[in-house]
């Protein structure tokens, strides 16, 4: 009997494929594309999904001249026409795309797009805000799983680079409902770290690749606001080449894989090495020009007149030394002669002023008690008062009887 025959998997599949082809026929499918992958071959494989459920999909490339010119992305929403089968050596089931076309933004696109415009808004994206990265950074924080494969790719390329860096991990989630919080307490970590104990130079915050659903994480808003609050430069490390995050437009610098962002942090210590070994070249050589100049201009002043004939130039040196001092010998002379002349002058002038010359031709003096100074209007003495008089030898005390002034 038919029904109790035995399939073999091959058998299964076939009749599967056959059943499912011809028993639906080409049909149109409504959904967001998710997970693209583009295949060497030239083939895209993704997936197309609503609210409840998905399918995977496939664009052949040789299907490629039916298609219209539709840019397919994760998130974007379309409607595609073609025939589901059954990969039969893997028993996939899938649905194989002839023509498709573009039927709007997803949801996760549009939420994408929102958050987008709204934190452009705030200035959260603006050139002017963002940091510039240490050229020789002695610490670097990283934002990731402890078990991903980005880690393990910045690790490698900072041991490569830059060997000199501390590398300090903040372990967070990358994906998955708790991974937004994650990943704000870890970057919070990093601040405080960067605060209390010691300073961060870059901090590197990102995963491996993935899909749009992969990704969310760092399309959060509360991680783009984690990312604009924290104090030290971020390089965004989203490993998503084609598309940006919302991370990636906050960040201070954006690297489209964990490895290149490590590149971009660190310098590379070959080139470093090279530059050092080039500038000490030059300065080498800039000192042995230096020296070379002064030893030449040595030797000339060596070569000179006072060096090839030195005990003429003494001779000439100390008769210039004679003539200087006879000068200055005369000179001193003629300053004490004119001290001696004007010393005469004064002699000749102060028995002029003697105050004694008018005594000896027979005048005298009269002070009045107490006034040093001669008496020269009797109005400044009064009947009866003491007044003295000097001669040349003596003075005599007499009492005013009589005061005129005729």
């Amino acid at each position: 009997m038919a029904e109790d025959r035995v399939y073999s998997v091959t058998e299964l599949n076939r009749v599967a494929r056959e059943f499912l082809e011809e028993g639906l026929g080409p049909l149109w499918v409504k959904g967001e594309v998710s997970n693209l992958v583009s295949a060497p071959s030239g083939h895209l494989y993704f997936t197309l999904k609503d609210a409840e459920s998905e399918v995977s999909a496939v664009r052949f490339k040789g299907r490629a001249s039916l298609l219209p010119s539709v840019v397919l992305k994760d998130g974007l929403s379309v409607v595609a026409y073609g025939h589901l089968t059954v990969y039969e050596p893997r028993g996939r089931y899938q649905f194989v795309v002839s023509l498709l076309q573009g039927a709007g933004l997803g949801t996760a696109q549009l939420e994408f797009e929102r958050l987008k415009e709204k934190l452009k808004g705030e200035g959260l994206f603006d050139a002017g805000r963002k940091r510039s990265l240490p050229p020789f950074p002695q610490r670097i924080g990283v934002v990731t799983s402890p078990s991903g494969a980005a880690l393990r790719d910045i690790l490698s390329v900072l041991e490569r680079r830059w060997p000199l860096v501390e590398v300090y991990l903040f372990p967070s989630a990358v994906q998955g409902e708790t991974a937004p919080l994650e990943i704000v307490e870890a970057i919070r970590s990093a601040a405080t770290f960067n605060d209390k104990y010691a300073p961060i130079d870059v901090l590197i915050v990102g995963r491996g690749g993935g899909s749009l659903e992969d990704l969310a994480a760092f399309n959060d808003e509360r991680v783009a606001r984690a990312i604009s609050a924290c104090p030290i430069p971020i390089v965004s490390a989203v490993g998503h080449e084609i598309d940006f995050t919302i991370a990636d437009f906050v960040a201070d610098v954006r690297a489209p894989t964990p490895s290149a962002a490590a590149e971009l942090a660190v310098p590379d210590s070959g080139e470093v090495l090279s530059l050092l070994r080039t500038l000490h070249r030059r300065l080498a050589h800039a000192i042995r020009s230096a020296f070379d100049r002064r030893r030449r201009l040595l030797e000339t002043g060596l070569r000179g007149y006072i060096f090839r004939i030195p005990l003429r130039k003494a001779a000439t040196a100390s008769q210039g030394l004679d003539l200087r001092l006879d000068e200055l010998h005369r000179s001193i002379v003629r300053a004490l002669e004119a001290r001696d002349r004007e010393l005469l002058r004064l002699e000749d002038r102060l028995p002029l002023v003697d105050p004694r010359l008018p005594l000896r031709r027979g005048y005298c003096l009269t002070f009045t008690p107490g006034d040093p100074s001669p008496l020269r209007d009797p109005g400044r003495v009064s009947r009866g008062e003491t007044i003295e008089t000097r001669f040349l030898i003596g003075k005599i005390l007499s009492r005013v009887e009589e005061v005129s002034r005729t």
